[in-house]
């Protein structure tokens, strides 16, 4: 009876760690990081946010797709554009029809719920199999020894 109270205190033990981590993950996510002051990290925003400009990225990336690289992307373009002057389509076009399926840009809106609950998952997950380990290491068959007389 002993072992069962150490295995569930064992597993209280890590589910709380397991969920203390994922708070603590959470509530760094979008604060400044310590040792720098608020001028210092100012000053990073401002420099991140002219190269986020230079070369694309962040709100002037708004149309490319998630999961496509700058080179890819800028390939569709040219290819696009290339074939919109050989059939005259586009803007050169005199009466331009509209799109069958226009395209929707999503723009994440800072925190994503989805991999929050991902990550959750996978905690508790890894929690539940340590707690299933440890039970049964502690918790194993064992075979009666028996003597054999002669």
């Amino acid at each position: 009876m002993n072992s069962s109270r150490q295995t569930h205190g064992i597993a209280l033990v890590l589910a709380t760690i397991g969920a203390l981590l994922v708070f603590v993950g959470s509530a760094q996510a979008g604060s400044r990081p310590s040792g720098m002051s608020k001028a210092e990290y100012r000053a990073l925003m401002l420099r991140s946010q002219a190269l986020n400009e230079r070369y694309g990225l962040g709100a002037a990336a708004a149309g490319k797709p998630a999961g496509m690289s700058w080179p890819e992307y800028r390939a569709l373009v040219l290819r696009s554009e290339a074939l919109n002057r050989k059939y005259g389509l586009g803007s050169q076009a005199a009466g331009a029809r509209p799109t069958l399926h226009p395209a929707t840009v999503v723009r994440d809106s800072g925190f994503v719920w989805g991999d929050f609950g991902l990550g959750a998952a996978a905690m508790l997950g890894l929690v539940l199999v340590t707690g299933g380990l440890v039970a049964g290491s502690r918790h194993g068959r064992k075979i009666p020894r028996t003597r054999i007389s002669s």
